[in-house]
Parts: structure tokens; sequence; C-alpha cells
């Protein structure tokens, strides 16, 4: 019975380098050279030694294959978690993290061939003490990569986003229950081996999920390249049209001045035109820089409830038009963070809900205390977001107002994500939005 199951093991090593031999070659043949598929390209050639270097100590009992085989599975830890951190952090590729990772798994995993040539090498790889340590290195990017994806699906309010993020969490379960079966074989516990069928599922599971979600992807790709070519002129463009804007508003005061003597009240009311108009360019161009520049986060203790009370009193949103009831918790602990930025998240969230309401609008902004976050929400009235557009309301320069950028939400989010906290949007029954803040304690 033993012997068929080695048998069957062997053949699913066979068939899991076949299925990761063409998702190589699709890779190199139909993505971009991006870092994620890069690094899942380095994940199938890692499962295709693991699993030959297996097949063929099987057939040929030859001890040398199976040395080349540690070197697979030694380097998918590393490579798992280098590609799940680019996952849940597009705009960031790596992390300083992934150098102890890679060192880790490349000790382990470069040290099964010196075993060849060096017999003390091949005791230490044989032995118990090489299982014990590919735990304890590699155990804690495992545990990692997982905290990573829960963390990246309790923050994300895209249902799609959470559906990739799924298909990550099945694979890393999956590759860390079945990887242990293989692990305390030499433990001699009674369980089949089920390494090899356990890569053959998450292989695929992980192949279809990087190739069905390929145009995400993708667009997030151009999203970032767009955002680096953005950021660079930014400052360009601010420079050079600034300087002319400031010359056409002064030489437009120069002109009232010689103007109001001789009471060309026309004339007066373009200047006051051009003043206007040069003020909105400025805005304009102010919001483009604040999109494009990198944050600075300065955290400080705050208390939220004090920076709601005096945001409030500063928003000056048009008086009676929309009525804003506080109801602040008397307990909400103080927590690290940039006053200058948080405020600007909150005008903007008042100011939209403004925009929203009609005359008689309400807004009632409420803060409490859920461990581990302290939440403010803003509640209005209105009339509510298009399901259809819910989920894209915080993409950048997407806007169903035939004024502004379609970037105030946007900023809002990159904010609140520097403060590792997350904002989420949801349409309320019978009607009215509500846009919610965790921000962590």
């Amino acid at each position: 019975m033993k012997q068929i199951i080695l048998t069957i093991d062997a053949y699913v090593a066979l068939i899991v380098v076949l299925i990761n031999f063409i998702f190589a070659i699709l890779l190199a043949v139909r993505t971009s050279r991006r870092v994620t598929y890069i690094i899942f390209f380095l994940i199938c050639f890692a499962n295709i030694f693991w699993n030959f270097g297996d097949f063929m100590t099987f057939f040929t009992h030859h001890r040398s294959w199976f040395y080349l085989s540690l070197i697979g599975s030694g380097m998918l830890p590393a490579l798992m978690f280098h590609w799940i951190y680019t996952f849940v952090n597009p705009q960031r590729t790596w992390t300083p993290w992934v150098i102890p990772a890679y060192a880790s798994s490349g000790f382990l995993a470069f040290s099964s061939p010196l075993a060849l040539v060096q017999p003390s090498v091949g005791e230490f790889v044989d032995s118990i003490i090489w299982n014990i340590l590919y735990l304890i290195l590699l155990g804690p990017f495992i545990v990692a990569s997982i905290i990573l994806l829960l963390r990246a699906m309790e923050r994300t309010g895209s249902k799609d986003e959470k559906s990739r993020l799924r298909y990550i969490l099945a694979v890393v379960i999956i590759g860390v229950f079945t990887g242990l079966s293989d692990l305390v074989q030499i433990l001699q516990v009674p369980i089949p081996p089920l390494g090899h069928l356990g890569c053959l599922v998450y292989s695929t599971i992980l192949g279809v999920a990087v190739f069905k979600h390929q145009e995400d992807f993708d667009l997030f790709a151009q999203m970032r390249m767009k955002l680096d070519d953005l950021s660079q002129m930014a400052a360009g463009i601010a420079h050079e049209i600034r300087n002319p804007l400031s010359s056409i508003k002064a030489a437009s005061d120069l002109m009232a001045k010689e103007l109001q003597g001789l009471n060309h009240s026309t004339c007066l009311e373009y200047h006051t035109l051009i003043t206007e108009e040069v003020e909105r360019l400025n805005h304009i161009l102010a919001t483009f820089q604040d999109f494009t520049r990198p944050l600075r986060v300065e955290k400080d203790p705050v208390s939220i409830n004090d920076l709601i009370q005096k945001t409030t009193k500063l928003i000056g949103v048009g008086g009676p038009h929309l009525e804003i009831r506080l109801e602040l918790s008397a307990d909400l602990p103080r927590i690290q963070a940039d006053p200058s930025l948080m405020k600007q998240v909150f005008l903007n969230l008042i100011k939209n809900a403004a925009e929203a309401c009609s005359a008689s609008g309400t807004l009632v902004v409420k803060t409490e205390s859920t461990v581990p976050w302290v939440k403010i929400s803003f509640t209005d009235n209105g009339p509510g977001i298009s399901p259809e557009l819910l989920n894209r309301i915080f993409e950048p320069f997407f806007t169903t107002k035939t004024t502004g950028m379609g970037v105030g939400l946007a900023i809002c989010q990159r904010i609140v994500e520097a403060h590792q906290g997350r904002i989420e949007a949801n349409n309320l029954v019978p009607k009215g939005t509500q846009f919610s803040v965790f921000l962590p304690v």
C-alpha cells in the first residue's frame, strides 16, 4: 500500500512539473516584465525543481536528485512571501524583510547540493535538524504572508479584490498543510506525503488567479507608471504655469487700479472674473500636486474628537443648507496621527456631503472605539451613490461631477492608508451615504 501511495505521489509530482512548465511559458510570452510576474515565474521554476527532483529520486533511487529537489522546496517560502507582498502592496515592490527571507531560504536551499561533495553536509541535510531549521527560519515568513493577506482582505472594500485575495490565501493554507505532511515524514508519522498533491492544487489555483486577473495586474502597473510620470511632471507644471498666472493677476490688479477712477464698471467685472479664474487654476494645480507628491506623515498624539470639532467650525459649508450633528464618544483614546492630513480628510468628506445633499441636508459625524480601531463615520441624508459606481469612487481621476478632477477621495484614501487605516463607503436604506474611516489605536 505504501509503495502504491509513493508511486502515485511521484506521478503527481511529474504532473506538477508539466503544469508549472506551461505556466512559465505563458508568463514568458503573454505577460509584462513586472516584478509580480517575474517572481511568479521563479515560483514556477522552484516548483519544477522540487517536483522533478523528487520524481527522479523515486524512479532512479539516486540521492543526488533529492538534494537538487531541496533547492526548489527551500526557495518557495521566500518567493511566496515576496510575491504576496508585491500582490497586496502594488505600489511597492520590496520590503527590507525580503532580504532575510531570501537569505534563510538560500541557506537551506543551496546547502543541499553541497551534500553531493561534502558527506558532513549530507548528514546535516538528511537529519531532522534541516527540517527543524526549515520551520524556524521560514515559518515566520509563511505566517507573515497569511497576516498580509488577512489584513489586505480586511482593508479592501472591493469585492473583486477580496476574491483575488481569497485565491492567494487558499494557496498559502493548502501549501502549508500539505507541505508539513512531507516535513514530518522524517519523524515516521503515519500520514501520507501530500506535498506534491498540494503543490498540484495550489499551482493550479495560483496560475488561474494570475492569468484570470492579468488585466487587473497590468492596470495597476499602468496606473503606477502614470502616477510616477505625473509626480515628475507636477513640479515642472506648477512652476511653468504659476509664474505666468502670477503675472496675469498682478497685471490685472494694476489695470483695476487704473480703471477705478474712470468708473469702468464692465472692465472691473472682467477684472473680478480674471482674478477668480486665476485662483481656480491655482487651486487645480494645488490639488494636482497633493495627489502626485509623496505623502509626508508626521504623527503626534491626537484627539480625534478635538480635531473634528475644530474641522466642523472651520468648514463653513454654507450654513443652514447642511446641518452637522456631532456624536462623539467620550472615552475615545488618543491616536498617533498627522493632524493636518487628517483634517484634510475630514474637510473633504464634509465638503462631499454638502455637495451631495439638498437644501435640507443633514450630516452626522460620529466617533466610536471599535478595538483595535477608532472609527469616524460621516453619514448624510443625500441621494446615495449608484451601486455600479460605489466600487469606483476611490479611483484616481474618477468623478461624476461636472467640475473637479476626481482626486479628492483618492487623496483621502492615500492619507488614511498612510496611517495604516482604511476608508469605506456604503449606501444606506432608504437613502444616504456613510463614509467610515478606521484608524489604528
